[in-house]
């Protein structure tokens, strides 16, 4: 069976907490092997990893990973005292895998832009000082994050996924030439919002492109709003056909470009 990494799951979320388990085996069995966990708060990190282990103390399997942050939108939540130690701690927790998910929203503001780089700063020097991934989310504001990036000392930054991209083609091709692999969500399914997605992805390398559902949020099947990770390989076989390679070519690429990221080899 072809078989895929989901890189953005938001397990912790209302809508699939009664029933995490039966979401996870329903991407398991589709072929969705390993889900990574999206932490997006302290509190909510903590969750996340608290699944992480639930899962592997009762199944044996290591199908959870987590990433460890502050989203912008809880940038203001930011306390300088506690919070890069909190995070640091989680970090070291062997089912964590990324700082993030942390970055720049512009779009919302639900934290001001002032807040939100002060925290975006704090992590991605959290990220070089432990040398871990930086699992980004960027709305309306990529020249914003670029520069905090660069201010970075050159060659310290650690490997970089930019999650559930929705920019536009100068902007994806300005984060493969840094080096950074982009994520892509169901939207690519979607026949008009997904239109200049997919034909951005013609122009990017596979080697740079991960694939997730970013659930519950990015729904794109008929009949249903929302996303579950078990999507996810309806994601990758639309991102087959967008760039005419086989389905099981991009499931084994997709799923490599995590593996490494990530470093989830087990």
């Amino acid at each position: 069976m072809n078989e895929v990494v989901d890189i953005g799951v938001n397990l912790t979320h209302r809508a699939f907490r009664k029933h995490w388990r039966n979401v996870v085996q329903r991407a398991i069995d589709a072929g969705v092997t390993k889900l990574v966990l999206t932490g997006t708060s302290i509190q909510g990190s903590e969750e996340c990893l608290g699944l992480c282990q639930t899962w592997f103390e009762e199944t044996g399997a290591k199908n959870l990973y987590a990433t460890v942050g502050v989203h912008p939108h809880d940038a203001k939540t930011w306390n300088d005292e506690q919070s890069y130690a909190q995070m640091k701690t989680m970090l070291s927790h062997p089912l964590a895998v990324a700082v993030g998910e942390c970055g720049l929203d512009f779009n919302r503001n639900f934290s001001t832009p002032e807040d939100q780089i002060h925290a975006f700063r704090e992590q991605v020097k959290l990220a070089v000082e432990l040398n871990m991934p930086l699992f980004l989310h960027e709305r309306e504001a990529h020249n914003e994050l670029v520069k905090v990036l660069d201010e970075a000392e050159a060659g310290s930054l650690p490997p970089i996924v930019v999650h559930c991209f929705t920019g536009t083609k100068v902007e994806a091709m300005e984060y493969i030439h840094r080096g950074y692999y982009i994520g892509f969500t169901g939207t690519i399914c979607k026949k008009e919002r997904g239109a200049p997605l997919r034909e951005m992805l013609t122009s990017i390398p596979l080697e740079r492109v991960m694939v997730e559902t970013d659930a519950p949020f990015m729904g794109f099947k008929k009949g249903r709003k929302s996303s579950e990770p078990a999507d996810c390989i309806e994601v990758a076989r639309k991102l087959a056909e967008t760039v005419d390679m086989t389905f099981s070519t991009v499931c084994e690429k997709t799923t490599t470009n995590a593996v490494d990221l990530f470093q989830i080899n087990d």
